[in-house]
């Protein structure tokens, strides 16, 4: 069976973050990132500092009907009257972009990323080119269930904008990558699926296993055709063996209060594993209870998770030839101090060779 060819270039501990941060002033969450995460810098986003940054507004302009009253902050895909001269547009723009144009139709807007584009000027004044960077885009079943119609039902059910929904969201990708190609040897791209947490629940009754891997497919062949590493992100308990079967070649889940859900899917870990997959562990705690963590307590959790998955049946040696070390989700819930303190624990790891991480 062919190995993903995208993680052959990832280390063997590579550190990054989500992407939300607490921060009010982009400068000061661009300066924490360079600070910090020196391999794997992230785009943050900033959705305390305006609300145009949260994930269900931020990669959402230039897509067609969707509709946005910032003053109530109210969105909507409105799919009444005629649309199809908007949908049309949408695909022809879809289609060129299929093709060799590059997405500037599809772009994060300054209003709607500063984060970003704080980021981009302070990699072009800092010159040259880093080995990795980490982009993140909502995914799009979390984005086409936590977007509805006029009506209130969510867009993923309606027949035509379903689709809207998904390549929208792979578009907004490919912007990313464009943008932060220039930059780094690699671009990885994360889709942010918090809604997958409900998966098999009643919440989200007639989402079918198909549903799900027919959509992150979609947009992760997008950024794949396109040269960049794409991964999903899900801060919850979900199956995971359902998200392995996808084109994923990296899965970041949260290690501090999920782990024992991750060792339910040792069978399906072992596969996706030998195929090159790679785990990105959120092993970093996310709420106020991280000002009192130290590096050996998250060291402690990596090597207790890494048993804990070796004694259900996955082999160590796949498990410990690559990984990346996160959060365990976002940091926009924390004080700037305690985010700071999520930020050194990532960079004290970081320094730490492969050998100190792992070890029994």
């Amino acid at each position: 069976m062919a190995r993903f060819a995208e993680t052959a270039a990832l280390p063997r501990v590579l550190s990054t973050a989500v992407g939300s941060m607490p921060h009010l002033n982009a400068e000061d969450a661009v300066d924490l990132i360079f600070q910090k995460l020196k391999r794997a810098v992230h785009a943050p986003q900033l959705s305390r500092s305006d609300p145009r940054e949260q994930m269900w507004i931020q990669f959402s302009e230039n897509l067609p009907c969707f509709r946005l009253d910032f003053e109530n902050l109210k969105y909507y895909f409105d799919t009444s009257g005629d649309v199809m001269a908007e949908v049309e547009a949408f695909y022809s723009k879809y289609l060129e972009v299929e093709g060799s144009a590059p997405a500037n139709e599809f772009a994060v807007g300054m209003d709607y990323g500063r984060g970003i584009h704080r980021l981009l000027e302070r990699l072009d004044r800092a010159g040259g080119r880093l080995p990795f960077v980490k982009v993140q885009v909502t995914g799009p079943l979390s984005f086409g269930l936590g977007v509805t119609d006029e009506q209130g039902k969510p867009i993923f059910y309606h027949s035509l904008f379903r689709d809207v929904a998904v390549k929208g969201m792979g578009l907004k990708a490919i912007w990313l990558l464009e943008q932060f190609r220039p930059y780094a040897e690699n671009v990885i791209v994360f889709f942010d699926e918090p809604s997958l947490s409900a998966y098999g629940s009643s919440v989200l009754l007639g989402l079918s296993r198909e549903d799900v891997v027919e959509a992150l497919d979609d947009v992760m062949g997008m950024v794949l055709e396109k040269g960049g590493i794409p991964g999903i992100h899900c801060c919850g308990n979900t199956d995971w063996g359902m998200l392995m079967e996808t084109s994923a070649r990296i899965i970041n889940f949260d290690a501090v209060d999920y782990m024992q859900s991750m060792a339910i899917y040792a069978p399906e870990l072992s596969r996706y594993l030998d195929r090159g997959g790679v785990l990105a562990w959120g092993v970093v705690p996310n709420t106020n209870r991280v000002a009192n963590e130290t590096v050996q307590d998250v060291l402690l959790r990596l090597r207790e998770g890494i048993d804990l998955l070796e004694q259900n049946g996955v082999d160590r040696n796949a498990l410990t030839e690559r990984i990346i070390l996160t959060p365990a989700c976002g940091c926009a819930a924390l004080n700037e101090e305690d985010a700071e303190k999520v930020y050194s624990l990532l960079a004290e790891l970081e320094t730490m060779s492969p050998e100190e991480v792992f070890k029994p």
